[in-house]
């Protein structure tokens, strides 16, 4: 059973280490911050995680499961933790609130009745799965129909997914904004930021404002169609004016790179760097040299990757509805899944005088710099814990 987190396989085993663990139950960790605190919870993340000796702050997913923990520490729960992609049939009535996604929420949601002291709060990443997949289809749809390939891989489907855990969870906490959220059908929801990794601070003259104008990246993991990089790489073939920088490990869709690897060789105008680390000198040197991040993507939640480039290079988003960005008065709709509309927000970009770019730029560093932080994310988090608690019945 996968979940819109653990679509990308290769992260999440990519991201274990193996170190002294701690006290083991089965395959849940028992009592990770060795707590005497009179609750009990179980968080369903990434357990490898707690099997360290210091906080894990490789991805961003890891540092996430380790502050919701801290988190829960400081509301007075001792906790233990299981993976979410791991089976859970134990007994789970020692616990007063289960939290996270994965088999153990689905475990306790089956079998729980009106007795039962155990709330259960539901952390998404992302748009409902019965909304994402749809969208993921279409687009893959949209590909066959213009170029006659059948690209499953690259979208973001998920095969054995359930409506179970965020229809009937006692709550949700959401990754994500206004689009995400309308996307569900409860009231018992809260949003909030997504935190990403902010290492860099990157200025521009305003002859480098000048360049950069003419240059964008896409910056992305798997699910290339579903992202809508076609889209984007078709459109830039036809833009000799404007250059697209892509950022994400290609290589891991064979079909798909297969496909537009001799189009991106042909074209002068498009450079494919791979992947590219966010702490690195080359991922700042590549963002300095832009201006705009473009993402037409189906389905996100306030998407992590359209906000690095935000906060870390001040790029200006030019993103799709469901990309769930807030870009405010500082971002450019694409109005379409399309490439004539992906066309058109570009287009629309290149009309902006170079103090309009300096200015929009400003906000964004700033507002990014607010609430996108890991300080934001934890005390957010805390304060719609708290809030969900109270008003579950």
């Amino acid at each position: 059973m996968k979940y819109p987190n653990l679509l990308i396989k290769k992260v999440l085993s990519g991201l274990g280490y193996s170190v002294t663990r701690k006290q083991v139950s089965g395959k849940i960790l028992v009592n990770v911050f060795n707590t005497s605190h009179n609750k009990n919870a179980l968080l369903s993340y990434i357990r490898s995680v707690f099997e360290g000796n210091s906080k894990d702050n490789r991805h961003t997913n890891r540092l996430k499961t380790h502050t919701i923990a801290e988190i829960l520490n400081e509301l007075g729960y001792n906790i233990d933790v299981v993976d979410c992609s791991d089976d859970f049939n134990g007994d789970f009535g020692k616990y007063d609130m289960v939290i996270g996604l994965g088999k153990s929420l689905d475990h306790v949601l089956k079998l729980r009745d009106n007795s039962s002291k155990t709330k259960v709060v539901w952390f998404g990443t992302g748009c409902n799965p019965l909304f994402s997949n749809p969208a993921t289809i279409k687009r893959v749809a949209d590909f066959y129909k213009r170029h006659g390939k059948l690209m499953l891989s690259s979208s973001r489907y998920i095969k054995d997914d359930t409506v179970l855990q965020h229809e009937f969870a006692d709550w949700i906490i959401l990754h994500g904004s206004k689009f995400a959220k309308a996307t569900f059908r409860t009231e018992n929801i809260s949003t909030i930021h997504a935190p990403v990794f902010i290492k860099h601070t990157v200025t521009r003259s305003d002859a480098e404002w000048a360049a950069a104008k003419q240059n964008y990246i896409w910056f992305g993991s798997d699910g290339a169609i579903h992202k809508g990089l076609d889209l984007v790489i078709d459109t830039f073939k036809e833009l000799k004016n404007c250059t697209l920088h892509i950022c994400g490990q290609l290589e891991n869709e064979k079909e798909f790179f297969n496909y537009y690897g001799p189009v991106i060789n042909s074209a002068g105008n498009i450079k494919y760097h791979g992947f590219v680390n966010v702490e690195s000198d080359k991922f700042k040197e590549i963002l300095k040299s832009c201006a705009f991040v473009i993402y037409p993507s189906a389905s996100e939640g306030n998407s992590p990757a359209v906000i690095t480039c935000m906060a870390n290079g001040g790029l200006i988003p030019i993103v799709s509805e469901s990309a769930d960005v807030d870009i405010d008065t500082y971002g450019i709709l694409i109005k379409d899944l399309t490439i004539q509309a992906v066309n058109d927000a570009v287009k629309q970009s290149q009309q902006l005088s170079v103090g309009e770019l300096e200015l929009c730029s400003r906000k964004i560093v700033a507002e990014t710099n607010r609430v996108n932080t890991f300080e934001y994310f934890k005390t957010d988090f805390k304060a719609k814990l708290q809030e969900a608690l109270n008003n579950i019945k």
